[in-house]
């Protein structure tokens, strides 16, 4: 395993559709698969880009503790992927087989985001944020979006 400041742990229902489709949809790298019989309990996948690398696993869920999310359910976390081109990270994604939830969109000048779900159930939010984007700016636009949605 690579060494990550956060490596979170993905539970799915089927573990090595979901390592091929991170791979297709976000150029994941994987760095190693460990199963038990036909399972995969483990796997470490990284993700590059200008803003870094981050690791993450994926495995399959094993109930009681490990559940997957239902494709259409609700999800307890989000994952953000900052990218150079939001358009071009979207696109790939619902072309590897995502479902669109947000299309991509400027939620204020510079910064850029779109949002999908992956066939196995996650949430992953695309960001192109320039380097002038203050927390002040994100502040503005988070308390904007809120008096929209009343």
């Amino acid at each position: 395993m690579k060494n990550s400041a956060l490596h979170p742990n993905l539970a799915v229902s089927d573990a090595r559709a979901a390592i091929a489709f991170y791979e297709a949809a976000f150029g994941a790298e994987t760095l190693d698969v460990i199963t038990a019989g036909d399972a995969v309990i483990h796997s470490d996948l990284v993700l590059r880009s200008a803003a870094g690398e981050s690791t993450f696993t994926v495995a399959a869920a094993f109930p009681p503790d490990s559940v997957a999310p239902e494709a259409d359910g609700p999800t307890h976390v989000s994952l953000t992927v900052p990218v150079e081109d939001t358009d071009a990270a979207y696109a790939r994604a619902i072309e590897a087989g995502a479902r669109s939830l947000v299309e991509p969109g400027d939620w204020f000048d510079g910064f850029r985001q779109a949002a999908v779900r992956c066939p196995f159930g996650h949430r992953w939010y695309l960001v192109t944020v320039a380097d002038s984007v203050t927390a002040e700016d994100v502040q503005r636009a988070s308390d904007a979006w809120m008096t929209e949605k009343g």
